[in-house]
């Protein structure tokens, strides 16, 4: 029987922007939960006693790695080589072969180049496996590589490693593909990278996105891991694994005007007793209903204020509870706010014009050079989120303003 393992998007050194107000010791849990993921795809694929191993691309966050990551992927590869399992790499965008690629695997590992080449394998058990692919050598492939890849060869199985996405019309910087060419290769596995989540895009032949191996912000919930992948009646079937330290998820409760910060607290606590989280959860706090709350709270939590008071009682209690609240985000009602002195209609011009892709970008300035960075604020999710931060501000601002203009008037 054939086994392996279907991994990508180690992302080693994901800088998680944004926690630096965590404990240290959870802080040091979250910056080292790839590496622990890792740690644990190794421990299972030499239990698992699998043949070998696919890393399809981005196993770095940038294409600049630290000595750290380098010397712990080395170790773990290391591990498999030792261990009669064969290791197979390609590079993403984001870990992209440059001319000065600093970057040396242990001898033994097999690592394709910037065109598509064909390593064949033969499994403890005499199997014949052709396996087919290529690295990035710079951030962005415009081009469709399938054609390259040859149709199946004279081996027991065939895979292909690509790290991509699916053709969309505009524009296609990672390795644009179909999924009817992909079939048309007659292959019996497509191992895919670069999407972040889990996803079989068809079952025969299976065309999967293993998903990172670690989920590295909000955007990226649910469990995360790696696809075990075995034979069965000449077909491969793959087998979800979860590998994640830690996971992202969003609790939502409704506040009103009987709200305070202690009893928000005190809510906000018992929920987290409830979650029971598989592994560590890193919450979002999502409170609906807030232009039902005092000024003066929702001033708090605008300004982080609320936050750093609950942070004191976190401290207190995130080991039993294992969660943290990284983060407060306010939802108003539907139904359109009256802000105090703002124009409703004024604010949707104002919005439909300051709150653009090209704005974020030009504010970004040099940040953008940092594809981490890039990535993050040029999704469609981060503008929506800044939009939304801006409107619960004008929103605690206004409201001020109504108490400001009764105090005069009483």
């Amino acid at each position: 029987m054939l086994k392996f393992i279907h991994a990508a998007d180690l992302h080693l050194d994901s800088p998680f922007q944004g926690l630096q107000q965590l404990p240290k010791t959870l802080w040091a849990k979250v910056h080292n939960a790839p590496f622990q993921a890792t740690k644990q795809l190794v421990h299972d694929a030499i239990t698992q006693q699998v043949d070998f191993v696919l890393l399809v691309g981005d196993l770095f966050d940038r294409e600049t790695q630290s000595i750290q990551a380098q010397t712990f992927l080395n170790d773990e590869l290391q591990q498999l080589l030792d261990a009669g399992i064969q290791v197979i790499v390609s590079y993403g965008n984001h870990d992209y072969m440059t001319k000065d690629q600093q970057l040396h695997l242990p001898a033994g590992v097999i690592i394709f180049g910037p065109e598509v080449t064909t390593q064949t394998i033969t499994t403890a058990d005499r199997q014949r496996v052709a396996i087919s692919g290529f690295s990035y050598a710079d951030r962005w492939i415009d081009t469709d590589m399938v054609p390259q890849f040859p149709e199946h060869l004279d081996a027991d199985f065939q895979i292909g490693m690509l790290h991509g996405a699916v053709q969309q019309t505009g524009d296609n910087h990672y390795a644009p593909f179909t999924l009817s060419e992909m079939a048309a290769k007659h292959y019996d596995y497509w191992a895919l990278g670069h999407i972040h989540k889990p996803n079989l895009l068809a079952q025969q032949p299976p065309i999967v996105y293993a998903g990172t191996i670690q989920g590295r912000h909000k955007n990226e919930p649910g469990a995360h891991g790696y696809q075990l992948v075995t034979s069965a009646e000449h077909q491969l079937k793959r087998q979800f694994v979860a590998a994640d330290q830690i996971r992202w998820q969003t609790l939502t409760l409704m506040v009103d005007e009987q709200t305070t910060d202690t009893s928000l607290i005190r809510q906000v606590q018992k929920s987290l007793k409830g979650l029971h989280p598989q592994v560590f959860a890193l919450v979002e706090l999502q409170l609906n209903g807030i232009e039902k709350l005092s000024t003066g709270l929702l001033t708090r939590l605008t300004d982080g204020t609320w936050q750093a008071r609950f942070d004191q009682e976190q401290q207190r209690n995130y080991e039993h509870t294992h969660c943290w609240v990284y983060e407060v985000t306010l939802k108003a009602a539907q139904a359109q706010i009256q802000y105090a002195k703002l124009d409703a209609d004024f604010w949707q011009q104002a919005q439909t014009a300051v709150f653009t892709q090209e704005n974020i970008e030009l504010t970004a300035g040099k940040l953008m050079q940092y594809p981490f960075l890039a990535d993050h604020l040029q999704a469609p999710k981060t503008t929506a989120a800044i939009t939304a931060r801006a409107k619960n501000e004008l929103l605690a601002q206004s409201r001020l303003e109504v108490d400001q203009d009764a105090d005069h008037k009483a």
